[in-house]
């Protein structure tokens, strides 16, 4: 086996296949090409929108302690003239109270 050749074998092996074998076998490469370059394009296009939905500045993040408590962090000293939107649970209801699920009094 010292004599053993791997692209004579190659070529050998592609010379006695069936031309529907070769031409899938010289198909494969560029197609495979024009895909990854297709998957990259398209990956570049929407990295360059993602960053440009992101314009503006961040003003307030939600922090949840060890104790399982939600902190607002504001990152700003002084909100300008609008105010962001800022929705706050109803304070009148009580996560942490127990819920009577049985018939009402």
């Amino acid at each position: 086996m010292a004599d053993y050749n791997f692209w004579m074998d190659l070529l050998d092996t592609f010379q006695s296949s069936p031309n529907w074998i070769k031409a899938v076998w010289l198909l494969i490469p560029p197609g495979f090409l024009l895909a990854l370059i297709a998957m990259l394009m398209r990956y570049r296009i929407a990295s360059k929108r993602a960053e440009k939905a992101l314009d503006g500045e961040l003003i307030y993040s939600i922090h949840r302690r060890t104790d399982g408590d939600l902190q607002i962090v504001r990152h700003l000293p002084e909100v300008d003239r609008n105010p962001a939107l800022l929705l706050l649970d109803d304070p009148s209801r009580d996560d942490h109270a127990p819920q009577n699920h049985g018939s009402h009094p």
